[in-house]
């Protein structure tokens, strides 16, 4: 088992950049879409890999000819059907840190694209704790007269957000089983995030992904699952140490009147309720 990084000799010159993703089944086939993306958008002045933890690697391999400037590091596993996809992908990445070796490390679902430039707006070292966390598009909401301008046009979604500021004491979707490690106290609740796009500098992502492996797996052997997943897991993580947030433009979702001004760079991909992999 991997004793995790030391975070003592973090790097604080940012020179490469690595996408890290699990993409097992046909999931390789929006990943690819994504990569894609990338190589026109994502950190365009930097040297940038991009990871895939994959069952399907011959062929995310014979994918690296469609690219020019990104490199494409493919990472035999075996398939993962849901949830194991999502709930592994702690472990995934502690086991296979000899891999990362980049020095800002960011997760992006295989289901994502990248619409606009990403990189330069990025100020890693002044991240909390060197992670940075992007608020949940669904639970995001805009500040002062702009969020009574929201309200006054989906009045729904006030009797939606007073339900869980008094049932839960925050808006979002958190762990509140005491069964679960990824349980946040009410008090805890704060900004709520979501599991498709985060990022670290390498040695406290890799501090993080070895944690939060850790507790993935000690539910799992209690025969406990999150409510969601690995998203609960790093709900918990943000509750208990620093961390930065960027806004939801990061894992932007169509549909939700609250976005409505807001400008996307990274959007995920409306599959309906497919979540088969």
């Amino acid at each position: 088992m991997s004793t995790g990084p030391d975070l003592r000799s973090r790097a604080t010159e940012i020179k490469s950049v690595g996408i890290v993703t699990v993409a097992t089944n046909r999931y390789l086939d929006y990943w690819r879409e994504m990569a894609l993306t990338a190589e026109r958008h994502l950190f365009p002045e930097h040297a940038v890999v991009m990871h895939v933890f994959t069952d399907r690697s011959d062929e995310a391999h014979a994918m690296s000819s469609e690219f020019e400037r990104i490199t494409i590091n493919p990472i035999s596993i075996d398939a993962l059907g849901w949830p194991d996809a999502t709930l592994l992908r702690y472990s995934l990445f502690d086991q296979h840190q000899h891999h990362l070796q980049q020095d800002l490390l960011i997760h992006l679902d295989a289901d994502m694209q990248v619409v606009a430039d990403v990189g330069r707006e990025l100020q890693p070292n002044e991240w909390p704790g060197g992670i940075a966390l992007v608020r949940h598009p669904g639970y995001w909401r805009p500040r002062w007269s702009q969020r009574l301008v929201l309200y006054a046009k989906n009045p729904r979604l006030i009797a939606r957000d007073a339900s869980m500021q008094l049932t839960v004491g925050a808006i979002g979707s958190w762990e509140a089983r005491p069964a679960s490690r990824a349980y946040v106290p009410r008090g805890k609740r704060r900004t709520y995030a979501c599991g498709g796009t985060w990022m670290g500098l390498r040695l406290p992502f890799l501090a993080m992904a070895h944690e939060l492996a850790e507790r993935t797996n000690a539910d799992l052997s209690e025969g406990t699952t999150a409510i969601w997943h690995d998203e609960s897991h790093l709900n918990w993580y943000a509750s208990q140490h620093p961390t930065a947030f960027l806004g939801s433009e990061y894992c932007y979702a169509r549909g939700f009147p609250n976005l409505a001004d807001v400008l996307p760079r990274i959007v995920a991909v409306d599959k309906g309720n497919d979540r088969t992999r």
